[in-house]
């Protein structure tokens, strides 16, 4: 076997395995820091308009990031099992493809989206009074774009590059820089504008991009002591098909949550207004922090699982299986009865004061939360299959559960319980209540799909 992977061939304890993904784990957690700090800061300086504004257009933007991470997540499952094959560098060459091409499609994606913009925003719900803030703050953040998808890409690949503590070093210098941004431009020049607080808060993100996205680029560039490096790439081009197909659950994931957060956003603006987006947007931060440990955490482990598999290690892929099941279990339940108990502090931050703010944020943040328990299955077995190169099942885990049934139970749940409770205000609970039921149901299917795969794949 290829003794640049050794690590990848030791079993692991519940223990050793937390260690082994924690590093994965934090590195998602302050990514995904970007756009919480940019709220804070702006929510407390540019007030209520400027906050619903960022997060009313983040949806376009993480739709089009996903792509970074399609490829980051496919490219980890293909290249881990080349290395478990014992094929080293062909495992560099398809790498050193995969770079080129996102680079290339993130140019792209990046030229349309400028041209395209005001459609697109339009399609999200805007208002005339939202509009400039968002014009503001995306005209700064488009260009940026493409290293926001290397940052997405490099997330995955160094660990499976066996270099998971540089990832988390490079994230960590890209949250400071964009704090800092934050504090300085949000917090000190845009003396109480709203504007100078969502362009500030744009400079602050992309400067955090440049560090995030450029850096890992330019490491991979050079000699380096991590498995892969990039080489004259492979003129093979199936592998790019292969790489989407295999993450295409996860691109699937983060657009469908777009489209969702976007149908959300729609129905509390037309429900309550800004403050409704607001309180929405604050969930949903919380939420991304929720879901940035679980995902972290599939990605630190999809290298061992592919590797296994590449290896043709049944007991160690199926002590993996078993052991990561129980660890997502218990960090669900953990992170469920935190955030419920901090509901009112983290509402605080966000709400800079205003009162009916506050509550409608707590009360729906207390909804919200109990999902939590479940969320981490259907996360962790749509990664799981992804690192098994089973495309298919993670894109159906994927879809059916941010898409169908959470646009299902948006339209169904409230309607239930303004029958039951014959009151309109009860679809106001209803929304919430709609995010639990979705959940559950994917939880229920994942749980299918892992049982009838087990044979197949050994776990």
């Amino acid at each position: 076997m290829n003794t640049e992977n050794k690590v990848y061939q030791q079993n692991f304890t519940a223990g050793k395995l937390l260690v082994f993904v924690i590093p994965t784990i934090i590195a998602m957690l302050l990514a995904s820091l970007y756009s919480i700090v940019d709220g804070v800061f702006v929510s407390n300086v540019g007030g209520t308009e400027a906050f619903a504004a960022i997060n009313q257009v983040s949806p376009l933007f993480m739709i089009v990031a996903s792509i970074g991470f399609m490829f980051g997540t496919g490219g980890t499952a293909l290249i881990s099992k080349l290395q478990g094959e014992g094929n080293p560098e062909k495992a560099k060459q398809v790498f050193s493809l995969l770079t080129i091409s996102l680079i290339i499609i993130a140019v792209i994606a990046s030229v349309i989206l400028w041209f395209f913009f005001y459609p697109f925003l339009s399609l999200l719900g805007a208002t005339k009074d939202m509009m400039p803030f968002c014009e503001g703050y995306s005209a700064i953040l488009i260009p940026c774009l493409p290293l926001f998808m290397l940052q997405f890409y490099f997330q995955s690949i160094l660990s499976c590059a066996g270099k998971p503590q540089l990832g988390l070093i490079f994230t960590i210098c890209a949250g400071v820089t964009n704090t800092v941004g934050d504090a300085i431009l949000v917090g000190v020049v845009a003396q109480g504008d709203p504007m100078k607080a969502v362009q500030g808060a744009a400079l602050a993100t992309g400067a955090g991009l440049v560090v995030g996205g450029l850096l890992p680029l330019i490491y991979f560039m050079k000699k380096n002591k991590s498995s892969l490096k990039l080489v004259k790439p492979s003129k093979e081009f199936r592998y790019i098909g292969r790489t989407c197909s295999n993450g295409i659950s996860e691109f699937l994931t983060n657009v469908s949550a777009s489209v969702v957060n976007a149908v959300y956003n729609s129905i509390f603006l037309y429900m309550i207004g800004s403050k409704g987006v607001s309180a929405y947007g604050t969930v949903s931060y919380v939420n991304t922090i929720f879901c940035a440990i679980m995902t972290g955490f599939t990605l630190g482990i999809a290298p061992l699982i592919a590797y296994s598999y590449g290896a043709g290690d049944k007991e160690r892929l199926k002590n993996l299986y078993k052991k990561s099941m129980f660890l997502v279990i218990i960090i669900s339940i953990i992170a469920t009865i935190v955030i419920e108990l901090l509901a009112n502090p983290l509402g605080s931050i966000f709400s800079h004061g205003d009162k009916e703010l506050l509550w409608i944020t707590v009360s729906g943040l207390h909804i919200f939360t109990i999902s939590f328990i479940v969320k981490g299955i259907p996360t962790f077995g749509s990664g799981f299959f992804t690192a098994l190169n089973n495309g298919l099942v993670s894109g159906l885990i994927a879809t059916l559960r941010t898409l169908v049934f959470s646009l299902a139970a948006v339209i169904v749940v409230p309607i239930i319980f303004i029958v039951i409770y014959g009151t309109a205000d009860a679809a106001y609970y209803g929304v919430w209540f709609s995010v639990v039921w979705a959940e559950i149901g994917a939880t229920i299917m994942t749980v299918l799909f892992l049982k009838r795969n087990k044979k197949k794949y050994g776990y």
